[in-house]
């Protein structure tokens, strides 16, 4: 199982990492969407970890990217930021293979939610 993380935070990248790699989760990271952009065109992904605020694209448009123009349309995208953004909720709420997580949650909860969303495509969000 292939996971790709992104975030500009090169220390939440690099525990993310850690803590997935210790689950037997492949891990391949960038620091933007621009990166994750050129990593998707590389790489067979299962399930995207992406920060909503970054330089260069944005994890929104970063999102926008992945439904519109890769194979990776359907593939599991979970939000993840530092603040409670309305807008990224939503954006969450309204497929069944999107989620959002707040940086703050629990290392346990956002396992479980990265086991969920890459074993089922019901609708869940933490």
């Amino acid at each position: 199982m292939r996971i790709l993380i992104v975030d500009d935070e090169e220390a939440f990248l690099n525990v993310m990492e850690q803590v997935l790699r210790t689950q037997g989760y492949d891990v391949v990271k960038a620091q933007d969407g621009k990166q994750a952009r050129e990593a998707l065109e590389g790489e067979k992904i299962d399930l995207i970890m992406s920060d909503v605020f970054m330089p260069t694209l944005d994890g929104v448009r970063f999102h926008s990217f992945v439904r519109e123009f890769t194979d990776a349309k359907d593939v599991p995208f979970i939000f993840i930021s530092g603040y409670d953004d309305e807008h990224t909720r939503g954006l969450a709420a309204e497929s069944p293979n999107d989620y959002f997580l707040g940086k703050t949650t629990p290392i346990e909860e956002i396992l479980a939610l990265v086991k969920k969303a890459t074993h089922t495509s019901t609708k869940g969000s933490t």
